[in-house]
């Protein structure tokens, strides 16, 4: 694990070392999670992965209307079959 030392602003910011920032290709715009540790008086900075969209030739777009349910009026009634989903589930 590598570790750097780094001052805090004025204004509570603070620069992460190029050193870290070439190693898990941060750049401008990342985001970073941050969880503090109370208890260790640590905080983590976490890469956050951007999700990038599915592109047309990815075979997930081949299972849209693979499934059936036998019911047609499944859009219409979206809603009525979901409340009625919840009321089964309050009855249990």
């Amino acid at each position: 694990m590598d570790y750097e030392i780094m001052r805090v602003t004025a204004k509570g910011q603070l620069t992460i070392p190029v050193s870290i920032r070439k190693k898990l290709n941060i750049r401008e715009g990342d985001y970073l999670q941050v969880c503090v540790d109370e208890k260790e008086n640590e905080i983590r900075l976490k890469k956050i992965e951007q999700v990038r969209p599915l592109s047309p030739e990815d075979p997930i777009w081949q299972l849209i209307g693979a499934g059936t349910s036998g019911q047609r009026d499944v859009s219409v009634n979206h809603d009525r079959c979901l409340a009625g989903g919840e009321i089964k589930q309050w009855k249990e």
